[in-house]
């Protein structure tokens, strides 16, 4: 069974930079035209089942990408974006200059992460991750050639990949974000979860594999952008 999960298309928000969480936003041109060309990747392709955070942009995501194909869709809460507590609504910009040492706390995930209504990097990764691991159940007896779209957030589906791939979060600042509408691929097999795609790059050959991290470890830290969530 194949786990496709994908990124939302770009919203106005995310353009502005403005921090979305769980709070609702719409697709932009840029957005909505992303989701449209991500659904090139499923047009001849048989889903057996397709699952959205409840979120309006990955609502509006799914629409587009399935476009005139009729696929049920379940829409589930436990695949939204991190909760950023009152920092939603806020402009990144704005929340940066006056709170730095927690977007820093927020950015490395670390423990000491405190932001009222806000979840930390652990909650939301086994948030996200017991989600996944329920669709599997739901699917188990599904053969090797199924197919599942799974559409969700940037900030969830890093942590989500890290688990699989068995990368402490507070590298994840050291990592790639992942674009808006990336899509991703974990194969699954028994007890067996492989990450086998991220943003449509082989995982060996991007900066989540163990050997580019092994590298990295030997050089100067790169710090990559966070996805606004």
């Amino acid at each position: 069974m194949r786990l496709h999960i994908v990124r939302h298309g770009q919203t106005d928000w995310n353009a502005k930079r403005r921090i979305q969480g769980q709070l609702d936003s719409q697709l932009d041109e840029t957005g909505q035209q992303q989701a449209i060309e991500r659904g090139a990747d499923f047009k001849d392709m048989p889903l057996t089942a397709v699952y959205s955070s409840s979120s309006l942009r990955t609502r509006q995501t799914t629409q587009l990408i399935l476009g005139e194909r009729t696929d049920l869709v379940t829409f589930r809460d436990d695949l939204r974006e991190v909760r950023l507590g009152v920092w939603q609504g806020q402009y990144w910009a704005d929340v940066e200059k006056a709170h730095p040492e927690m977007v820093e706390a927020h950015n490395n995930a670390s423990p000491n992460f405190n932001v009222e209504g806000a979840e930390n990097s652990a909650q939301v990764q086994e948030r996200g991750v017991t989600a996944i691991e329920s669709i599997i159940a739901a699917h188990s007896q599904s053969s090797a050639t199924d197919n599942i779209l799974i559409v969700s957030h940037g900030a969830i589906m890093k942590t989500i990949l890290a688990h699989y791939l068995d990368v402490p979060l507070s590298e994840l600042i050291t990592l790639s974000s992942l674009p808006n509408c990336a899509h991703c691929i974990i194969e699954v097999s028994g007890q067996t979860r492989q990450v086998v795609t991220i943003a449509g790059t082989p995982t060996e050959e991007t900066d989540w594999s163990p050997v580019a991290r092994q590298q990295r470890q030997s050089e100067p830290v790169t710090v990559h952008d966070i996805p606004p969530p």
